[in-house]
């Protein structure tokens, strides 16, 4: 009785899963048949060669949904499938884009050694405890690839330096490990620091409360070396998401009233260095054009290259994708085209910055929405996890408080760039744009939630 009880503990996440799997193999046959229909080739589309991928996707979740049972953990059973979810999705619109070659690039890039990470956390769930000792570590050799990466790394056609590539490895985008390293680091210091300094705190206007200066000051030079970093590569959205996670991660871990003098001292630092940089630093044609063609896609204004034109405009540089991306989200309209009988592929890159413009063209725009919804059931589930946590599990809690707020501001960024409520920055869209390393951190960090609810579930028992 005992035995059935244990590997029957997760019915929901195994029903969740089983209809996950079925959802990415319909996907995968219909992006096929459209093909065959449109080509006036013989249907059913060869199965094996359109199946094998979701079969391997779905065996791999089912092999970790088995681990899960075999440890008995019964707690939080939505997490996993949304992330899967958000995974079928992806998969199924870069095997629309990209074919074969898309799609096993980000499985063997990214779903496969982020599920084994997946894996060794669940049956390791200590490890978060190593990953808290070793949090300086961690933090200064996120920071030093992604300064390596600002004066060496590999430069693009804009001339920002997004990228590491060492011998003949593929290229690592530092910035994904940097954020996840400014997560860890803010979680360890806040645990270790924090009580000290709201004990120390002077009292400010009979309401604000001011700590000693030096427990702020490694958090903040840490903060300010990575946006310098971050400056020098050019990549403005890496900067948004530093910024919402440091300001997150310190109204979870500090009292209100410590938080707003904190967040006020850094407003005043923020808004000095704006002065400093818009009087001395020369912006990137490469953020500036991005600026220029969020007000006005269709804009005519000539592109300058070294302050000379280069026979473009904006609406035939930057704000090209844009202007795509709008007609793609008209053309879609509620329904969607239906998968394979759009035209996303005029999108640049549709299979990563612009993916879920391609999604809404032909999934719909309740396509759209649905993804939203569940982007939002995974961030309220895992706010939840840290809720639940023992109050003694400070750095627990703060870092699954900096993993949702990290998948949040993605989102936010990603999607409002596409619709043009937003300037396009570049970020991956967690766990549905092609991109290896991206991928791989994400899977990591839904790692460290299913190890840190084994926490819960021994509360529990």
């Amino acid at each position: 009785m005992n035995v059935f009880k244990k590997w029957s503990s997760r019915p929901s996440e195994t029903l969740l899963l089983l209809l996950i799997g079925v959802i990415c193999a319909a996907g995968f046959f219909l992006v096929d048949a459209a093909h065959q229909v449109q080509n006036n080739l013989p249907m059913p589309p060869p199965l094996l060669a359109t199946l094998l991928i979701p079969v391997l996707f779905a065996l791999t979740l089912l092999a970790l949904h088995l681990m899960m049972l075999w440890r008995g953990i019964a707690m939080e059973q939505v997490i996993l499938p949304c992330a899967a979810l958000l995974m079928a999705l992806g998969l199924t619109m870069i095997w629309r884009l990209r074919g074969s070659e898309g799609v096993w690039q980000q499985m063997t890039r990214g779903f496969f050694p982020g599920v084994l990470l997946i894996g060794a956390l669940v049956l390791r769930p200590r490890w978060v405890e190593r990953i808290r000792q070793a949090a300086i570590p961690i933090s200064l050799i996120g920071l030093a690839l992604t300064v390596i990466t600002a004066f060496i790394g590999v430069q693009d056609e804009t001339g920002a330096r997004l990228s590491i590539k060492l011998g003949p490895l593929p290229a690592i985008q530092t910035s994904e490990l940097l954020k996840l390293a400014l997560i860890i680091f803010l979680a360890w210091y806040i645990e270790r620091e924090g009580e000290a300094a709201e004990g120390r705190a002077v009292i400010l206007f009979g309401f604000l409360r001011l700590p000693p200066l030096r427990y702020f000051l490694p958090g903040a030079l840490f903060a300010g070396l990575t946006i310098l970093a971050l400056v020098k590569m050019s990549d403005f959205g890496a900067v948004i998401i530093m910024a919402i996670l440091f300001i997150s991660m310190l109204y979870a871990g500090f009292q209100t009233r410590t938080f707003l003098t904190i967040a006020l001292i850094g407003v005043a630092f923020a808004l000095l260095a704006g002065l400093i940089l818009y009087a001395f630093w020369h912006v990137p044609d490469v953020i500036r054009y991005r600026f220029e063609a969020f007000l006005n896609p269709w804009s005519t204004a000539p592109l300058l290259v070294n302050g000379k034109p280069n026979g473009l405009t904006i609406a035939e540089g930057p704000g090209y994708q844009i202007q795509q991306s709008i007609y793609a989200l008209l053309a879609g309209g509620v329904t969607g085209t239906g998968l394979g009988f759009g035209y996303p592929q005029f999108i640049p890159l549709a299979h990563s910055d612009f993916i879920f413009a391609a999604i809404l063209e032909e999934m719909g725009s309740a396509t759209g929405l649905a993804i939203l919804a569940v982007y939002a059931v995974l961030i309220i589930r895992m706010l939840r996890v840290a809720a639940l946590l023992p109050r003694t599990q400070i750095f627990e809690r703060l870092l699954l408080t900096g993993i949702a707020m990290h998948f949040f501001s993605q989102t936010l960024i990603m999607v409002g760039g596409t619709v043009d409520m937003l300037p396009m920055t570049g970020v991956t869209l967690p766990f549905l744009s092609l991109g290896g390393m991206a991928l791989l951190v994400n899977l990591f960090e839904i790692g460290l939630a299913l190890a840190i609810m084994q926490h819960m579930n021994q509360v529990a028992r």
